[in-house]
């Protein structure tokens, strides 16, 4: 065994030495640093100059202000859960309906459940948004959908009434049931794919639902918006009627739009004060601001089709 153990121990001769391997990072640097010039990954600009480095996430990660205390106390829990009063009227926050909004409301997410896809044993058959979704993804040559998508395909129902809320606080004079029909991203879906794939992502997503008979009502490319960037389509599902939504990002945008997901909550709260709501628009400028731009990503036009 001693000897076994000293054999072991011994300086392996140059031929028994394998391959000197460099870290995957650095690896992925070298191989960076000899793109040419001009290629949508290389890490220089056009005219040779170096583009800035991707956002380092991790110093976003802090609590937004009074985020952790908020968490701690019970009367702000409390204040954040919504209430159904005893003749069916919803509130949450400072917004309101009436029952017969909120029952509106109601049905409209059940009918969204009913178009997702998913059985009441919790499983998906072919049937359903979701399901689709799937298919498409797999006719796709580098695009994915998001981790987690079956688990965030459908909006929370307070969330729902909050947004039906707003569009009736908008536009009070229009019918409740076309309120409901309007709200885009009850359903809700994600495809990422690297930059210099992103466009023909979009492409290939878009040509594939429209074969499927899926309609599409708007296409907006959000890339030269200083807050957010990727591009937001809403659909319409050609079985249920129900509109859904799609975004697509690059897998770094779409890392962003999470980390800058609580900031967004509370710029869309009424109840955050103008300051803050500032403060946070600032932020999610500067966290959006170093994010490469896709390869091609102007050539992707906005769309609204009629009645949209």
């Amino acid at each position: 065994m001693a000897q076994d153990r000293t054999a072991e121990q011994r300086e392996p001769r140059e031929a028994d030495k394998p391959p000197e391997v460099q870290p995957p990072q650095a690896d992925l640097a070298n191989r960076l640093e000899r793109l040419p010039i001009g290629h949508p990954s290389s890490p220089y600009r056009d005219d040779g100059s170096r583009k800035p480095p991707p956002p380092d996430l991790s110093q976003y990660e802090l609590p937004l202000p009074d985020e952790s205390d908020s968490a701690a106390d019970p009367e702000s829990i409390a204040e954040d859960q919504a209430c159904i009063g005893p003749d069916g009227s919803w509130a949450w926050k400072d917004c309101r309906l009436t029952p017969h909004e909120s029952r509106a409301a109601d049905q409209g997410l059940a009918e969204r459940h009913e178009a997702e896809g998913r059985g009441a044993d919790g499983e998906y058959g072919d049937r359903g948004l979701t399901p689709a979704m799937r298919r498409v993804e797999a006719q796709l040559d580098g695009g994915a959908l998001v981790e987690g998508t079956e688990k965030y395909a459908l909006k929370e129902p307070d969330r729902f009434k909050e947004k039906l809320y707003e569009l009736i606080r908008d536009e009070p004079d229009k019918p409740v049931g076309q309120h409901v029909d309007e709200i885009h991203d009850g359903i809700r879906y994600t495809f990422v794919s690297d930059g210099d794939g992103y466009v023909r992502t979009v492409n290939q997503t878009v040509d594939i639902l429209k074969a499927s008979g899926f309609e599409l009502g708007v296409r907006k490319n959000e890339w030269p918006n200083a807050e957010y960037k990727g591009v937001n389509t809403r659909w319409r599902d050609h079985e249920s009627g129900c509109r859904f939504e799609i975004q697509f990002h690059t897998r770094e945008s779409w890392q962003v739009k999470q980390a800058t997901h609580n900031a967004y909550t509370r710029i869309h709260d009424t109840r955050t004060p103008a300051d803050e709501r500032e403060r946070l628009r600032a932020y999610q400028r500067e966290i959006s601001s170093n994010l490469v731009l896709p390869s091609e990503w102007e050539s992707i036009t906005n769309y609204r089709k009629e009645g949209w």
